[in-house]
């Protein structure tokens, strides 16, 4: 399967035409993780957005300084992740680990803007599409504290 047919499957990318696909696609690259590896740690460096071509990974979150986890999601095929170092510029602020053999796309950070400085069109796409996913999980993530909520109130 070739680079351009993975992005175009991946919600972040799949409004993007052919041209811009391959835009992205020039500087991408496929890097294979085997089960049990970590693929970059909570606190590391921002750096690239992966999207997963095969395999699985979970993502975790540092619950304390001992190293216990919560994994917050396991994400599969034509999902993605590292985005939001992308845009905010800062460290990984979670873990992602490689559930079963995983083959990901790899775009570059500086790659990537270099593709949306050089077609605003495709900025603006791929901005309402991060949008959405992450105004989506506020949404969850609001819902679920209501309910946490809900559930210590009504037990005090």
């Amino acid at each position: 399967m070739e680079i351009t047919d993975v992005l175009k499957k991946t919600y972040l990318f799949y409004t993007l035409d052919e041209g811009e696909l391959e835009i992205l696609a020039r500087s991408a690259r496929v890097e294979r993780f085997p089960k049990g590896r970590a693929i970059f740690d909570e606190g590391d460096e921002g750096g690239p957005l992966y999207v997963i071509k095969t395999g699985r990974v979970s993502i975790k979150k540092a619950l304390d300084e001992q190293g216990q986890r919560s994994q917050l999601a396991e994400l599969g095929q034509y999902f993605f992740f590292g985005e939001i170092s992308l845009f905010d510029g800062g460290k990984r602020s979670a873990s992602v680990e490689a559930v079963e053999d995983t083959e990901c796309v790899i775009i570059e950070k500086s790659d990537f803007w270099a593709a949306m400085m050089a077609n605003p069109a495709s900025a603006h796409k791929v901005y309402r599409a991060i949008l959405s996913v992450h105004s989506n999980a506020i949404r969850r993530a609001n819902e679920r504290f209501r309910e946490f909520l809900g559930t210590a109130l009504g037990d005090a």
